[in-house]
């Protein structure tokens, strides 16, 4: 589709050069020429409004500039386009040939998994830092859909020719932390018997801790007493990052998320990024002395005021490291850098962009997007408790669990990811518990992977019947002639400009939408239209070579998602 728009381009530009040359439109120069979808078949298969768009400027009726470029368009020097349409005030429909549909299949056919990439990245290296939750608990469902999104992300970027990276952040340092080590204390001197204890304000309450702790007393007994209470809680909290962290892991791998980088907060800190950067920002004039602390100059960026990179006591704020770690990302070579955050987050982008253009880093190089909130909801809407366990889901696997109790493990995974990425990741996201444990077509993932169990269904039942595909050069594909066929091809053409537009505006959303349309399509016309017919070969190998597209097509795109195209369901 890319490439036809771009010769359609070309063939309108050069009509409207011709028209200029001849003094029938009086313009000084060709404006970029928009496309628009057309609603219907009938209208055409591109639509352009670039008559309206130079009405005011060349002071003619838009249907006479519309009439004018036509009259310079010899459609049989352009054997891709069959017919030009004048309608409404003025819009140019344009309707490509059958040969141009055929020709969708032969590359989707030949190309096969790689439908739907390209080069533009020119490989240049990406990274994506999401999830990144902080070592203290589970995964909840927030970092769930933030680990959806990140890693199709990655997938997309690298599927349009950048190399992308997965990162995550363990925020192993700070104060969260060390409430993390005093929690686990007093969890630990609860286990061996002692009372009178309480959790310290703002420490961790959750019953996990409860279990890890009794495990270290069940193991190792009173050892611990014999340190002081600093060093007990350090040892616990470094024992106890390490642990959550590895649980974080094994969640994120059931999950189908493999980070390429795990990135230390703590490491960066000892790493001297952090004086570095404050010497850069104090070499820059953006810090002063106020108050016995170290302020940054924000206002110096447009803020309404500024924030304290050093306290009174020579402590960063948590804005320093992580200034420091960005520095470290530039420094790695990274030509753009992309962070997912969460949805309490959103005061941190302001903040966070103005270091890094204190640090002289090119503006647009980091981008910065929110993942917001996940509410759980009934068929009507309302937030309901669904976890037989604790009343309500917290974690990533207490929803993958509740999911695999209905639909199996794999299912599970693949109705989760598919859920977090249906809907765009800067507005809430209600995760229908009813619907997506439905094993019907109202579940979107069961209908699109339905859709390619059908297709394979095809081809297992060509196998029985002694029907075996012909090779694309010997299938006369002009057999078809079913306007359904015609509107399934035009619809599997589209998918390297989804992929692209998904890529580059970051918004994988796209891809679900996309793969949902396209099974729509694909299930009528299988309940609609006999495939496999012995008594017409030469439409049979013919459907054979759209069903084969149509199967690639919802294959690719799934697993864009990193979610399975089953043979059979």
């Amino acid at each position: 589709m890319d490439a036809i728009k771009t010769e359609v381009y070309n063939i309108l530009e050069n009509a409207i050069h011709t028209a200029i040359a001849a003094e029938e439109i009086a313009i000084s120069e060709v404006p970029d020429i928009p496309f628009s979808p057309t609603k219907t078949p009938e209208h055409g298969d591109i639509a352009t409004p670039i008559a309206l768009g130079l009405a005011k400027h060349a002071r003619m009726a838009p249907r006479k500039i519309a009439e004018i470029i036509v009259t310079h368009i010899d459609l049989n020097a352009h054997p891709n386009i069959r017919q030009i349409d004048i309608a409404g005030a003025g819009f140019i429909n344009i309707y490509l040939s059958d040969n141009w549909l055929y020709d969708t299949l032969q590359t989707i056919v030949a190309t096969q998994a790689a439908y739907g990439t390209c080069d533009k990245g020119e490989g240049k290296h990406l990274q994506i830092e999401f999830v990144s939750a902080n070592p203290t608990g589970p995964l909840n469902i927030v970092s769930g859909r933030a680990a959806a999104v990140g890693d199709t992300l990655v997938n997309l970027l690298n599927a349009i020719g950048y190399k992308a990276i997965r990162e995550y952040y363990v925020n192993d340092a700070g104060g969260q932390v060390e409430r993390l080590g005093e929690s686990i204390d007093v969890r630990y001197r609860q286990a061996l018997g002692e009372e009178g204890l309480e959790i310290p304000e703002g420490g961790y309450q959750g019953e996990y801790l409860q279990a890890f702790a009794q495990t270290i007393a069940d193991m190792e007994g009173d050892t611990y007493l014999q340190l002081t209470t600093d060093e007990r809680i350090a040892h616990f909290r470094d024992k106890g990052i390490a642990h959550i962290l590895a649980q974080q892991k094994t969640s994120l791998e059931r999950f189908g998320v493999n980070f390429d980088v795990w990135s230390s907060e703590k490491a960066i800190r000892n790493s001297g990024k952090p004086e570095e950067i404050i010497q850069v920002f104090r070499e820059n004039g953006y810090l002063y002395e106020a108050e016995g602390a170290t302020w940054f100059r924000m206002t110096d960026f447009g803020d309404d005021k500024d924030c304290v990179v050093i306290k009174s006591n020579g402590e960063y704020t948590y804005f320093v490291p992580d200034a420091a770690y960005h520095r470290d990302k530039f420094d790695r070579g990274f030509t753009t850098v992309i962070d997912l955050l969460g949805p309490d987050h959103q005061g941190h982008i302001t903040h966070l962009k103005h270091f890094v253009k204190g640090l002289g880093l090119p503006d647009d190089w980091l981008e910065i997007f929110i993942i917001q909130q996940v509410n759980l909801v009934d068929a009507e809407g309302k937030r309901s408790d669904m976890s037989k366990r604790s009343g309500q889901f917290l974690t990533l696997d207490d929803l993958i669990d509740e999911l695999a109790e209905t639909v199996g493990e794999q299912f599970a995974v693949d109705v989760a990811r598919y859920f977090f990425l249906m809907r765009a990741n800067n507005t809430h996201l209600d995760f229908n518990m009813e619907l997506a444990v439905t094993h019907a077509s109202e579940n979107p993932v069961f209908y699109i992977q339905y859709a390619h169990a059908r297709c394979c269904s095809i081809f297992e039942q060509g196998d029985e019947q002694g029907i075996a595909p012909e090779p694309i050069e010997a299938v006369s594909l002009k057999r078809l002639t079913e306007p359904m066929e015609h509107e399934l091809i035009r619809k599997v053409a589209e998918f390297p400009s989804i992929v692209l537009l998904s890529a580059e505006a970051r918004e994988a959303h796209r891809i679900p939408h996309y793969l949902h349309e396209l099974a729509g399509l694909f299930h009528p016309y299988y309940n609609q239209h006999r495939v496999l017919d012995p008594s017409d070969m030469e439409k049979t190998y013919a459907r054979l070579i759209l069903v084969r597209c149509v199967q690639s097509v919802l294959k690719n795109g799934l697993t864009l998602l990193g979610i399975s195209a089953p043979a059979s369901m």
